[in-house]
Formats: C-alpha cells, structure tokens, sequence
C-alpha cells in the first residue's frame, strides 16, 4: 500500500509540473479531458476503499459516529460528499459491470453513483442480468439522465402499482436544519419532482422580475423569494385562489386517458408520474397539441377540467378540505373528481370535492375507497375505518 501510495504521488507531482501556459488549446483540451477521465478512477477507487472501510468498522473508536463522519473529519470535506463516496463504493462492489464501466470510461462516477439505490435496492424479482441491463442503459449518459434511466429501470420492475411508487416518494418529503458558521442555518428540503416544482415556481414568482441593477446571484434571489413568502404569510397578506405560477407539464394521450403510464414530463427536464399527472388535469388547463415525430401539426384550445364558477361553488359548499379534522382554506385545495375523469367521472359538483394536496394524495392511495358522492362522502381508510367527510360547516358525525 505504501508504495502506490508513493507512486500516486509522485505521478501527481508530475502532472503539476506539467506548464500549462506552454500548452496550445487543443492539447489543453485533451488534457482536460483526459485528466478527467483518470479523476474519476481514481475517485471509483477511492470509492471502494471507502466502502471497505465501512465494512471493517475502521472508523470505530475515533469518536465518529460512521463512516462518513469520520471520513468529513480526516479529510475536510462535507458530510454529503463523504455520503455520495460510500454509496458509489458499495454500488461498484455489488455491480462488476458498474464497475467495468466507470474503470473504461463508459460512465462517469457521478453519473454511476445515481445508479446506488436501485442497485443495493432492487425490486424484488430481478437478477444479475437485469442490473446489467440498468448499468448498459446508462452508459454514456450523464448523472441526471443516469438517475433518470434507473428509476424508469425501477418502475419497468416493480410489483408496486404507479400510485403506490407516488406515495413511496411522497413519504420521502423532509425539511432539516442544521447550524451553519456564522449565524446562518443550512437548510435541506427533499420533495417529489412536482412538488419541488411548485416551491421554485412560488419562491421565483415571490422574487419578481430582476431589475436591470439587481447583482444578486440566482440563489440569492430564490432566497428572498422564500423569506418575501415567509413575512407575507406571517402578515396574513398570502391569499388564496386558481391564479398561481404557472407550471407547463406535457403528456401523452395515452397517459391521460388512463391507458400508460408513461411519466409527463416539464420544461426543466423533471419526470411526473402518470398517476399525478392524471389528478393534476383536474385543477388544470388543458391544451391538446397534435404532433407527427417532432412537427407540431395542430394546437388546440385551452379547456379546463373544472370552471372557475365550479370553483366558486365549490369553496362556499365545502368551506376547506373535506377531510375531517383538516383546517386548510378552501382558497389553498386542490379540486378532485371522486370518479376520475379518466373513467368516465363528470365534472359536475355532485363528483367534485375539495382537498388539500395532503389528503389528496391520501385519496389517491390504491388502498383508500370511496363512498358515496360529494353530498354524502366516506372515505374507507386501508385500516377499515369509515371516515365522514362532510363539508366543514356540517361536522356532526363521527368516524364509523
């Protein structure tokens, strides 16, 4: 060990030798390039050293809690890159393609690490081949693409229907907070892809337009949309209502009819399951656009699903979400067919309901029944509990 050690030394010192002002700019290019493919060897490598010393419990007795502790401790670096490097390491281990892939530069180790969780957590049913197949698929895409392709992998291969993959990825949502240097909070929020979204959309909407003068950086700005958020809400001034920031998602036919499940996708490049995508059209306007291969042939008018009289109507009967104990306003719900659109539910009041996004994604779970329509509703919890959904004014039963 000591010796490559030695050796990776002084193969470094000769590289910094190198002067780069003598270079023209196609070999500075090469260089670059070739440069970067020997980091990430180095960096898989590194990867699986970290991971075996994981396995070996190395870090115990220094006081770190795990590995990425102690590795962030001996190295200066931060928590989650110490994270990312273990994870790549135990991916490698439990792939050899992964690993041939990344050691001749088919795949890059940033892209390769978005590849751990399907690879240490597969669904159940698939084999050797089939992680193969994942690691051929993303080779030579990047790490967005990289992720991309392994949770398509995923749904491709899990027993889990599309609204239940949904609420695995809506119970993920967090918000931590830890204290940072110098008086300043450090801030992680974790969110589906739509819902993440909508934040960005609402906290760039509350920054308003940048002035020609503005020298704040992008994440300053999205900062003060954030904090301009935070004071409206806190002065009771944040308001309700269908006029929110606009967020455009595309869809294919087949999966707004309820036929596939292929994701719909936004301008941003974010992937939105098709079940989501099919209860959003509920509150949203609809645009069809006819298109052969990349031309687009026809654009049809804008519809939307439920009126704004609908709406009116809607928040005065239900007064807020109608599920029971729930106080979000009816400004802030979200409209909800208790028959879907796709099979064949009217968009009259007699089907619409008001929910907050909560306790629709709650109603949307495989495993929750409906019962009755908007006049007389029950929800039939996965438990077997009825629960009385009544509007907010009329809440005299109770739970059956």
């Amino acid at each position: 060990m000591e010796a490559a050690l030695r050796t990776m030394n002084r193969l470094i010192g000769d590289l910094a030798d190198v002067q780069l002002d003598t270079l023209e700019a196609d070999e500075l290019g090469v260089f670059a390039v070739a440069l970067g493919k020997g980091i990430d060897r180095i960096t898989a490598f590194h990867a699986k050293v970290v991971h075996a010393a994981d396995e070996a419990r190395s870090w115990a007795g220094s006081g770190a809690r795990d590995v990425e502790d102690w590795l962030s401790q001996r190295t200066g670096t931060s928590r989650g890159s110490a994270t990312s490097r273990r994870k790549l390491g135990e991916a490698l281990d439990r792939s050899k393609r992964l690993d041939d892939a990344v050691d001749n530069g088919e795949l890059s180790a940033e892209a390769a690490a978005q590849l751990h969780d399907a690879i240490t957590n597969p669904p159940e049913g698939t084999d050797e081949s089939d992680v193969d197949d994942l690691v051929d698929a993303a080779k030579g895409c990047g790490p967005r693409d990289a992720r991309d392709t392994a949770e398509r992998w995923r749904e491709i291969h899990s027993k889990q229907s599309e609204e239940e993959r949904t609420a695995r990825r809506f119970a993920k949502r967090s918000i931590t907070s830890k204290p940072a240097s110098d008086g300043l909070v450090e801030t992680t929020v974790v969110l589906p892809e739509l819902e993440h979204r909508q934040v960005m959309n609402a906290i760039t909407h509350a920054a308003g337009a940048r002035p020609a003068d503005d020298d704040r950086t992008t994440a300053q700005r999205l900062a003060d949309g954030l904090i301009e958020l935070a004071r409206a809400y806190a002065a009771g001034t944040v308001t309700g209502g269908r006029e929110k920031p606009t967020i455009l998602i595309g869809a294919s036919a087949e999966t707004m009819a309820g036929l596939s499940d292929e994701p719909g996708w936004t301008g941003f490049g974010d992937r939105i399951p098709a079940d989501v995508v099919r209860h959003l059209a509920e509150n949203a306007v609809l645009r069809r656009v006819v298109m052969a291969g990349n031309a687009i042939l026809d654009l049809g008018m804008k519809v939307r699903f439920a009126t704004d009289d609908q709406f009116q109507a809607l928040m005065m009967r239900d007064g807020g979400c109608r599920f029971p104990g729930c106080t979000i306003p009816a400004e802030w719900c979200e409209i909800d067919h208790l028959v879907p659109f796709t099979q064949g539910g009217p968009t009259d009041l007699a089907n619409l309901v008001l929910w907050c996004s909560y306790h629709h994604h709650v109603k949307h779970r495989s495993d929750v029944v409906v019962i009755g329509d908007a006049h007389d509703l029950w929800l039939q919890l996965p438990d077997g509990r009825r629960l009385w959904c009544p509007p907010t004014t009329r809440r005299t039963r109770a739970a059956a």
